[in-house]
């Protein structure tokens, strides 16, 4: 099929931008949203031993709309786990882009510009985000009691000790505050703490000359804490997302970088291909063989989380290269890239920081009216996703826009112009 609206790289050097990943952050953002919006009465919560004597069955009666929420959820729920873990990977990919391009392999500005622009990046809103949400359950009549939003219960207590681990992103180092609060949280205290160790551990390999060592000792750093953490803390840590940062990290190295090995992966290997192969053997990995081999207990699939999700890893890495190389020589007009690069998927990705932020809170405030007018069943979850995607999108953008935009670098706030048709954003890069 014939390229349109080619997107060259240099046009990607000169002005920082890759849209085609604000799509992915969209996606993963919507899918994310729809796993909540079936858990908040409930559903699977009682995996995590939440509230013990409710009853968690999600509201749902009997009949065919109960029997395809139920069916809908396991998908959800896995794509919203991907989500998170794609994430990772784009964020590596996009921090190590700067670095790839520069002249001396560091970021702009050295370490102290590269933590400056993180914490003027994620700071502002998080903490917006945090004050609301605790506002929200001081204030909001019902959001301080286990009684209207099963999903929200989690958020429960509220204690000196929740906020002050939030406060320094540590919530995830202890369990019991780990998803307090404002419950996705939990994953941009680890993204906050792998933003740290990226200068430390990542970036000195890298510069030597060798993206494998840095994803080795990405793999050291990550796994050595299994050892003597208790399982529970190390899963909450996520500490191996370290070795998702790093694939996106590789990647981009390899998309971009003139060292004639990487160079030479970039044009001989069949990315695409790659990518779905591990995909393969990360579903293997992760859900047919531990059932083969009887592992597939809580503690042991806890475990196995932190090696399986290297193939997971290693095929986002793999799909990136390829959709980067698609993306330099012009994207078919009907392909996964030009999806991802449809304008408004582009648009929703340059706020998804923002939904991901203060969409549970929007949705429990919503979860608490509709139990006390009366509606449940089927008919709940109807309405949540019909009335609930919209306003979750409506108010985050506004969101956004006092507390996120102000602070995002004037690359990160440029959309391509609207267009009616599912064309490439061939003029942002």
């Amino acid at each position: 099929m014939a390229a349109s609206s080619p997107a060259p790289a240099v046009s990607s050097a000169k002005n920082g931008r890759i849209h085609y990943i604000d799509g992915i952050r969209a996606f993963g953002a919507l899918a994310v949203v729809i796993v909540h919006i079936l858990q908040m009465r409930g559903l699977r919560l009682e995996t995590a031993g939440i509230i013990p004597g409710f009853d968690y069955s999600g509201a749902l009666g009997d009949g065919l709309g109960a029997d395809l929420i139920h069916m809908a959820f396991p998908l959800f729920l896995n794509l919203g786990s991907l989500a998170l873990k794609l994430f990772i990977v784009v964020s590596g990919y996009t921090i190590m882009f700067p670095v790839v391009k520069s002249l001396d392999g560091l970021p702009k500005g050295g370490i102290k510009g590269y933590i400056k622009r993180r914490v003027r990046r994620i700071w502002p809103p998080y903490y917006a985000a945090l004050a609301i949400s605790i506002l929200i359950i001081l204030i909001v009549p019902g959001m301080n009691q286990l009684t209207y939003n099963r999903y929200h219960d989690i958020a429960l207590p509220l204690t000196p000790e929740a906020v002050l681990t939030h406060v320094f992103f540590i919530h995830t180092w202890f369990p019991q505050y780990a998803q307090t609060i404002n419950t996705p949280m939990w994953s941009i205290a680890v993204e906050e703490q792998i933003y740290i160790l990226f200068p430390l551990v990542l970036l000195p390999f890298w510069r030597s000359r060798s993206s494998l060592l840095m994803i080795i000792s990405a793999m050291v750093v990550a796994w050595l804490p299994m050892l003597f953490l208790p399982l529970e803390t190390y899963h909450s840590t996520r500490a191996w997302f370290l070795i998702l940062f790093a694939f996106g990290a590789a990647g981009v190295s390899i998309n971009f970088s003139n060292r004639p090995r990487e160079m030479s992966l970039r044009k001989k290997l069949p990315w695409g291909w790659i990518s779905v192969g591990l995909l393969g053997l990360w579903f293997a990995a992760s859900k047919i063989a531990p059932k083969l081999l009887g592992l597939d207990d809580t503690a042991s699939l806890m475990r196995l989380e932190a090696f399986t999700d290297v193939f997971f890893g290693g095929a986002a890495l793999a799909f990136l290269v390829h959709s980067t190389e698609v993306w330099k020589v012009g994207i078919p007009k009907w392909s996964v890239v030009a999806v991802l690069n449809w304008r408004p998927a582009v648009r929703l990705g340059l706020f998804s920081y923002s939904v991901y932020l203060m969409h549970v809170p929007l949705l429990s405030i919503l979860t608490m009216i509709l139990v006390q007018m009366g509606i449940g069943g089927e008919l709940f979850y109807v309405v949540l996703l019909v009335v609930g995607i919209p306003l979750v999108i409506g108010l985050t953008y506004l969101f956004h826009i006092i507390f996120e935009r102000p602070f995002m670098p004037q690359a990160a706030r440029q959309v391509p112009p609207s267009h009616p048709t599912l064309r490439p954003a061939k003029s942002a890069a």
